[in-house]
């Protein structure tokens, strides 16, 4: 069985959402076993913490996914923070995860990487096998077909894009600005992508791996700085976007205070990091304004809107992929089936075979074989049998109607 552990911007919020991801992360770094499953991937993102298991006792699956977050996770206003899927609905959270349905901006492209890049990395850690590969193969192929099937991304509006249209709202026409963007990683560059064409008159990019920010900063025509340079930088800017991978603060209410002395415009902070990059106290300094995530739930209110159309059409693509799945899945639960009870029926079919052989040396064969007939009926039935008793004195009359379809007994 599929089952899956989630902690998203939607159960928990974007604060819930980055105090579970600080924890969380101290236990992936130890190496991540979960009871009961032999198979995990695990997808982590600005918008969601899940983890997908194979499991062969969904129970002790169950239960050990479980005290992955206990005491790590808050509980929201709204109800649990983290939550369990298991089944058909886990199937269908990821399908619509792949496709951008379940992100904060609808319809974004950087999830489909996302997804993968987890996957990929599973299987090169061993924590992915056949049937998590099954599935996740399928899911990024449902991405696939409704990015080209529907115009759900058309134009899409990433975190980073987002972030961009935030500026703009809070400041007007970026023209003639000077924007400093601290990070050079994806979201980094979504957000380089988003500053093209909107004129700004100077762009830093600073990041601590001065060879990224080299490469960043050639793509906006801008100049690359070192992260000692920021208190400089960030004083003659407008805006500063930050977007690392970093799991700590980069951008301290002292750097801001210095880069802030003796200046009279405001300065506009915007982090889409998750976890937060800028120290909260920042908020405290004179003349800054600070946006965090959160701040960009109106935008993505509006994104929603705009593509109501767009959604519909991919939430019948994944339900019609859904429905396909399922259909393999339970074929290949019957093939299983099947080939158990062959190999089982097989064996007994031997061993009285074996058995009457040894008698029929001693002479009576008709005998021996009308007895072997008896034996094979009786010992391939005595499990069914057993367990159809067992299901009448309980009461499962589905059992007894499933047997009844199974042997073909509807007219007897």
């Amino acid at each position: 069985m599929i089952i899956s552990l989630h902690v998203t911007h939607l159960s928990a919020g974007m604060d819930g959402l980055e105090g579970a991801m600080n924890r969380l992360g101290s236990v992936l770094e130890e190496g991540l076993s979960i009871e009961g499953a032999d198979e995990h991937v695990v997808l982590s993102t600005c918008n969601r913490f899940e983890v997908y298991v194979a499991a062969n006792r969904a129970e002790d699956a169950r239960r050990s996914l479980l005290s992955l977050v206990r005491g790590r996770v808050p509980y929201s206003r709204n109800g649990a923070s983290a939550f369990i899927l298991e089944g058909r609905e886990s199937v269908q959270h990821l399908f619509k995860v792949v496709c951008g349905l379940d992100s904060l901006m609808i319809g974004e492209d950087q999830i489909q990487h996302q997804v993968k890049e987890a996957y990929l990395r599973a299987l090169r850690d061993g924590g992915a096998g056949p049937r998590l590969r099954g599935l996740f193969e399928r899911a990024l192929s449902v991405g696939k077909r409704v990015r080209s099937e529907t115009a759900l991304n058309n134009g899409a509006v990433s975190v980073g894009s987002a972030a961009v249209q935030l500026a703009e709202e809070s400041l007007g026409d970026l023209e003639g600005r000077v924007v400093t963007v601290v990070g050079a990683g994806e979201m980094a560059t979504l957000i380089a992508k988003s500053l093209r064409g909107k004129g700004p008159r100077s762009v830093f990019v600073s990041n601590r791996t001065y060879e990224n920010a080299k490469e960043l900063a050639y793509q906006l025509d801008g100049v690359a700085v070192g992260m000692d340079s920021l208190p400089h930088v960030i004083a003659q800017s407008d805006i500063v976007l930050v977007a690392t991978a970093a799991p700590h603060v980069v951008l301290d209410r002292a750097t801001v205070e210095r880069a802030m002395e003796g200046r009279a415009s405001r300065l506009l902070l915007i982090d889409v990091s998750m976890p937060s990059n800028v120290d909260p106290s920042v908020k405290e300094v004179p003349g800054v304004d600070l946006c965090l995530m959160d701040g960009l739930k109106d935008i993505a209110l509006g994104n929603i809107e705009r593509r109501r159309k767009e959604m519909a059409d991919a939430e019948a693509i994944v339900c019609e992929e859904l429905e396909i799945y399922q259909g393999e899945r339970d074929a290949m639960e019957a093939d299983e089936l099947i080939r158990v009870l062959n190999r089982k029926i097989a064996h007994i079919r031997e061993r009285e075979l074996d058995r009457a052989c040894r008698r029929a040396g001693a002479g009576g064969s008709e005998e021996v074989i009308e007895d072997l007939s008896r034996a094979l009926v009786s010992k391939i039935m005595a499990d069914p049998f057993c367990r159809l008793k067992e299901a009448c004195r309980n009461g499962d009359k589905e059992l007894c109607r499933a047997a009844e379809y199974l042997f073909g007994l509807e007219g007897d």
